[in-house]
């Protein structure tokens, strides 16, 4: 799988910390959001291949929909560029390919840009 060159894939994470107006009083994270935010920060020149998005908790989440429909709007989501495919995508939307997940999403950024994977 090759990107080309001008259209980054888009990583939707939840902010780093949000709140949950069904539980207020209280601030969280997204674990699988901070697994990919880790990749980011450790691994070279990942953040500069991407257009990371960091989308708030409440729905409906506009910017989501606006790029994938808005039947699936649970983060986080990488959106491949039109016409590029992964064995790791689960759905796709306007000729793009959704990937869904932190784990698959790594995988597919292994494939797409050739990032390390995690030690077994």
């Amino acid at each position: 799988m090759s990107a080309h060159p001008t259209h980054k894939p888009i990583l939707f994470l939840l902010d780093r910390e949000f709140e949950d107006g069904q539980l207020p009083g209280q601030r969280f994270f997204c674990r699988h959001s901070l697994l990919l935010e880790g990749a980011l920060s450790s691994i070279d020149g990942l953040d500069a291949q991407l257009d990371v998005r960091r989308i708030g908790f409440a729905r409906p989440r506009q910017e989501v929909i606006a790029e994938i429909g808005g039947h699936d709007q649970s983060l986080p989501k990488l959106v491949l560029p039109q016409g590029v495919r992964s064995v790791q995508g689960s759905g796709t939307h306007a000729d793009r390919e959704v990937i869904s997940g932190a784990e698959p999403i790594l995988a597919a950024l292994n494939g797409l840009l050739g990032i390390p994977v995690a030690h077994p």
